[in-house]
């Protein structure tokens, strides 16, 4: 279901002009999505408006994480968590991250631009504001699963490159390590920071390019990764986890635990993309303050946060 608040933010990814749900006889109304300038059709399928034109690079993204969600969904991987957190530590890691408390999503338009399979919309569509989720990700009709029983949370198949939304839409944007698997991150840094209205806040986590996590060493260890059959490297996954967990109990016994599904899960999302930029702090940060940007939060090695100046 697309709310009203939702129809009216959106534009045609296009030409950028108003859209009305398809009415002109040969569709039933509901079905898809219609520009009133140049006529363009977005079907809807599964109950997800299907609005990304992807080619390239990004269809190869689309298909990679496709099969990832689909592999969580079908409990190949961990169910109830998400990179190792649980539902209410990815909550709290939120409102942390974007700097905010949880009243202050009430009344708000939030944006989570590389919903996944939709583990934070359903956090978040627990509360009184209005949540999109979008995705390129060719699984977009899981996050829809999840949270068919939240009229507050509407999902879309799109591109934050071409997002189908009026400048200054949301007051909050979520943005967690999709903008690496670009070819240029910057530019889709600036897409994102279009969305945001002034006085809101955007939130991007990025790979770093120092201090590297073990997954990101293996990946550069197995540069060849991505170019196996995708059902081949889950296996591979569970093997090389099995090993590094052992490892990790030995030589940090008192350090949080993950499951041996949550490292085979994040060995997966390391190797399996074709491309994983990595940036410094202070790159990021600059990216925030030439964007106009203020009250900058870092969270983690290259996670931030900062409010769009009025």
């Amino acid at each position: 279901m697309i709310t009203e608040g939702v129809l009216n933010a959106l534009r045609c990814p296009r030409c950028r002009s108003s859209l009305t749900p398809g009415m002109d006889g040969s569709t039933p109304a509901g079905e898809e999505l219609r520009c009133i300038a140049c006529a363009q059709v977005f079907p809807i399928i599964g109950g997800v408006p299907r609005m990304a034109d992807v080619t390239g690079l990004a269809r190869e993204v689309a298909k990679s994480f496709g099969f990832q969600w689909r592999a969580r969904f079908g409990r190949l991987f961990e169910r109830n968590t998400l990179y190792g957190l649980s539902a209410e530590e990815e909550r709290q890691a939120f409102f942390e991250a974007m700097g905010i408390r949880p009243e202050g999503l009430t009344g708000k338009m939030v944006l989570d631009a590389g919903c996944g399979d939709g583990f934070l919309l359903g956090i978040l569509g627990q509360y009184p504001a209005e949540i999109v989720g979008i995705d390129i990700n060719t699984s977009i009709e899981i996050p829809r699963r999840r949270c068919i029983h939240l009229a507050n949370v509407t999902v879309l198949q799109a591109d934050i490159f071409a997002a189908p939304f009026v400048a200054a839409s949301f007051d909050y944007v979520w943005c967690e390590g999709v903008l690496p698997l670009a070819e240029d991150p910057r530019k889709g840094f600036q897409a994102l920071s279009d969305l945001v209205k002034p006085g809101g806040r955007l939130y991007i986590w990025v790979y770093p390019s120092e201090n590297l996590s073990i997954y990101q060493h293996l990946r550069d260890l197995f540069r060849v990764a991505h170019m196996l059959p995708r059902w081949f490297l889950l296996p591979v996954c569970y093997g090389l986890a099995l090993p590094l967990s052992l490892a990790r109990r030995v030589l940090r016994p008192h350090a949080h635990r993950e499951s041996l599904a949550s490292v085979a899960f994040a060995l997966f999302d390391n190797l399996s993309p074709h491309l994983q930029k990595r940036h410094t702090v202070t790159e990021v940060r600059t990216w925030f303050e030439e964007a106009g940007f203020s009250d900058l939060k870092q969270t983690g090695l290259v996670g931030m946060s900062g409010t769009r100046m009025r």
